[in-house]
């Protein structure tokens, strides 16, 4: 078991337990106001509980409170916070990338000359949501990330000035040295490898020029892109990376301009 499950169950335990203690002092109070009206509200610790009946309903809603802000905030917080960046500070803050990205004038982000390129440092658990910024590409193409596990497992929807051409980048294992003896371990590095969807390039009525405004939704295994408003592209049954981050590549002397990101979840 991973720390992350591991904290993620304590998390969850702690707060089954907080509703369970301020359920049973809600009932308690219930009980001692209600024990007033009988005779055997005066035995025992009924005592105790009708004389501090207010006490008691007071300290449970505040435990039932605590629980709930609990499980809302820290087991899902995956469904209440989205992500957005104007780029009014360091790149660093959100994104982790490689290559020379910069904030240029105007808030604006310069992608370019990143192989891996980069994705957003929160988002692990994304799963569906709408994402929208605007853009301009400066040379050949912007690629757009969805369901990032790491810089180099996600899937990329590449726009070009006339086209969009859907891309999966992956990592894999590749023996680089073979022993014929059965008691060597063979030699192996990671490599990253390249899926473009040739079938699925869809060209676009107009050359993209100057800024435009996208919008990408994913929804389970789906995704569509908009620009301006018009359906670009619609993939059902594509993604197979069940949740991850969102970013931005441009590799060797591909470059665009971006502003105004926006994540906002859909669960």
């Amino acid at each position: 078991m991973t720390i992350n499950k591991l904290l993620k169950n304590l998390e969850k335990s702690w707060t089954i337990i907080l509703a369970i203690i301020g359920f049973i002092g809600a009932i308690s109070a219930l009980f001692g106001y209600i024990s007033k009206f009988f005779s055997w509200g005066n035995k025992f610790f009924f005592i105790f509980i009708r004389d501090h009946s207010i006490v008691i309903w007071l300290i449970s809603l505040t435990i039932i409170a605590v629980a709930l802000t609990v499980w809302l905030i820290i087991l899902n917080r995956r469904f209440l916070f989205g992500f957005s960046d104007s780029f009014k500070k360091r790149l660093d803050i959100n994104w982790d990338f490689i290559g020379p990205w910069k904030i240029i004038d105007d808030n604006t982000l310069l992608v370019t000359g990143s192989d891996e390129g980069g994705i957003t440092k929160k988002g692990t658990d994304w799963e569906n949501y709408s994402l929208t910024f605007k853009a301009k590409i400066t040379s050949s193409c912007l690629g757009v990330i969805v369901r990032a596990r790491d810089l180099n497992n996600y899937y990329m929807i590449q726009i070009n000035k006339n086209a969009i051409v859907p891309h999966y980048r992956v990592s894999y294992p590749q023996i680089i040295k073979r022993s014929v003896d059965p008691l060597i371990p063979q030699e192996i590095q990671m490599q990253v490898g390249w899926q473009v969807f040739n079938d699925s390039i869809v060209y676009l009525n107009r050359e993209l020029l100057d800024w435009f405004n996208v919008c990408v939704v994913v929804t389970g295994q789906s995704i569509s892109l908009k620009i301006d408003q018009d359906t670009i592209l619609q993939k059902d049954l594509f993604l197979q990376i069940p949740k991850g981050k969102i970013g931005f590549r441009c590799h060797g002397s591909e470059s665009a301009q971006i502003r105004d990101v926006r994540l906002r979840l859909n669960n």
